[in-house]
């Protein structure tokens, strides 16, 4: 599916042309059913701010953010690209900060627009390049052209940089953890389920024009994959707040992405178009995958901190009981995101695997070792997603609550606004998971679309559609099993006496919600073990005497690349910068005199 569209547009250098091909489709599938699911969310999410906020102001710019995500990914000019993409940076920035009252909102949208912008400068380098070479600004005429091996591997680096901001790779993340949580939760959603999936989108555009890369792209991809997926579980596991957590998720799931473009480089690269095919879908279906899963996280986690107005996960617990269908609906989110079987999150990540296996046999020395090390990376993150998500739902839904203020018996009543988007992403996980075929089929054609095979009939995908389906079935037949014993043995035991008593307290003589598992606590056999990577701090908690009184003990994760990259370059900006600021000139009528001085020296150049 090819088609174009095209109108008269008086702008310089540009056509307002746009482009539907599988690769845009399958963006816009996923764009269409995150914006409509997070928009009825906000619906019933900004009543509480209806009086005290400009809630038009809020709704033009979420309108403006869709319409922006429509043009990016369907824009067959770098003119209208570049506009659509500096309208999706600004309108996401006002979304941001919309509890503009707030210091660490503004910080947060400001880091944001900063990292946008030197993105941008990278994709206007990039873009100079790619038309300097091909002739023209369309992107159709550009995958017609030949480029040099330098200026392939020049323009690669450069969008590597600039759409990798976007998209949150590591180490160019650093705005992502400040931007998602102070952001509203539904507009979190649509950061972290698509807007950030605009930079995959570029990459892929790049890899479509550019027919052949070197193989050193293909390292670099799989590198940065294996880094991210990594580093970003690893990062999330230390965090304390529920969006800050599932922000870092969005990293690790973005490695996971990247980590399948580069199988598949390699794969165009060596000749290999099932490898090719299994690299590129898999990456683009977990595109899919990752926006419903990663949307309904945001949007129960909303919901959670709209009745409890806290984040922080060490101040709730016990929330499912009052919270059942929120609980119900969390819990499914969080086993997509960890890759089990029967959800969504399996069949992507279950495809990149058969691809990595693929290339650990196919592949060049270089390519068998990484595609070892990403498969044992692969396994780690998803070994690390279900420990960091069992930390989350036993400390926010499980247990008793944390703090006195929190109900502990009465249901708390959600809008049905904001329910029905949650069991509509819900039930796309559960049909992604045991229907994967229509899915898994258009993200393939994308992946075929990439590499510019043949028709994908040549290319025999029962070889990893049969394997698929055998692990969901055998999957859905040990869940059955398991359901009818356990409802066996309650028919068995039901007319039986069953005595109730307390439980053991350990000998302590009243036991406080205080004896439950912190969310630092749980996960501090973990952290300790990568504490040098995690720039892991903790503070007090050292027991003295045999009759030690009341203490406390925190502890804190700080970002390595913000804390030993950016911020020491931030810091020498800011001096050098104060430094001029202590050496302009401060009469106006000076500045006047040495443009009038430039402009004589301007004329005298032409005259002569």
């Amino acid at each position: 599916m090819n088609k174009t569209l095209e109108f008269l547009w008086h702008v310089p250098f540009g056509d307002f042309s746009l482009r539907l091909d599988p690769l845009s489709v399958l963006f816009l599938t996923a764009i269409f059913i995150l914006v409509l699911c997070a928009g009825i969310y906000g619906v019933g999410y900004m009543r509480s701010y209806q009086g005290g906020k400009s809630l038009g102001l809020h709704i033009f710019f979420y309108i403006l953010l869709a319409l922006a995500l429509i043009v990016v990914v369907t824009a067959n000019n770098v003119i209208l690209f570049l506009g659509a993409w500096e309208v999706l940076a600004i309108s996401v920035y006002f979304l941001i900060v919309f509890q503009d009252e707030k210091p660490s909102v503004r910080r947060a949208a400001f880091l944001y627009l900063i990292a946008a912008h030197c993105g941008t400068f990278c994709l206007f380098l990039m873009f100079f390049l790619m038309a300097h070479a091909a002739g023209s600004m369309n992107f159709d005429v550009m995958a017609q052209t030949n480029f040099s091996p330098v200026i392939a591997g020049t323009i690669f680096f450069l969008a590597l940089l600039g759409f990798g901001v976007k998209a949150g790779i590591f180490p160019m993340h650093i705005w992502l953890p400040y931007a998602h949580p102070a952001a509203p939760s539904h507009v979190s959603a649509l950061l972290s389920g698509v807007a950030i999936k605009t930079g995959i989108y570029g990459i892929c555009r790049i890899l479509w024009i550019i027919g052949v890369l070197p193989d050193w792209c293909g390292y670099v991809l799989l590198i940065l994959g294996i880094v991210s997926g990594v580093m970003g579980v690893l990062y999330a596991l230390g965090q304390h707040e529920l969006k800050k957590l599932l922000a870092y998720h969005s990293i690790e799931n973005i490695g996971i992405i990247v980590l399948g473009l580069g199988i598949g480089l390699l794969g165009r690269n060596h000749q290999m178009p099932f490898l090719a095919v299994l690299g590129f879908g898999g990456a683009l279906l977990h595109v899919f995958n990752h926006s419903v899963f990663k949307g309904l996280l945001f949007l129960g986690a909303g919901a959670v901190i709209q009745k409890t107005h806290t984040g922080e996960m060490d101040h709730l617990g016990g929330l499912a009981k009052t919270m059942p269908l929120v609980s119900g609906l969390f819990l499914i989110g969080a086993l997509a995101i960890c890759g089990l079987p029967l959800l969504n999150g399996f069949i992507s990540e279950f495809i990149i695997f058969f691809g990595l296996f693929h290339g650990l046999l196919g592949l060049p020395l270089q390519g068998a070792v990484l595609c070892a090390l990403g498969i044992l990376s692969l396994a780690l993150m998803g070994a690390l997603a279900l420990a960091c998500f069992t930390k989350v739902y036993g400390t926010v839904f499980l247990g008793e609550p944390r703090r006195p203020t929190l109900p502990t018996e009465m249901p708390i009543k959600t809008s049905p606004w904001m329910i029905v988007p949650m069991v509509i992403l819900a039930g796309l996980c559960l049909w992604v998971g045991l229907n994967p075929q229509p899915m898994a089929g258009l993200a393939l054609g994308g992946g075929k679309y990439l590499i510019h095979a043949a028709p994908l009939s040549v290319i025999d995908l029962s070889e990893i559609f049969i394997p698929l389906s055998v692990v969901v079935s055998c999957t859905f037949i040990l869940i059955l099993l398991m359901a009818f014993l356990a409802v066996a043995r309650w028919a068995l035991l039901r007319s039986r006496p069953r005595p109730i008593s307390e439980t053991w307290n350990c000998g302590f003589s009243h036991v406080t919600p205080r004896f439950q598992y912190t969310s630092s606590s749980f996960a501090r056999p973990i952290t300790d073990f990568v504490k040098a990577l995690l720039l892991l701090n903790r503070h007090g908690g050292k027991v003295s005497g045999e009759f030690p009184g009341k203490m406390q003990i925190s502890s804190s994760v700080h970002d390595a690349s913000e804390e030993r990259m950016f911020r020491p370059v931030f810091l020498g900006l800011t001096r050098f910068s104060k430094k001029l600021e202590e050496t302009r000139i401060r009469y106006t009528q000076i500045y006047l005199m040495y443009i009038f001085f430039f402009l004589i020296f301007l004329l005298a150049w032409k005259l002569k």
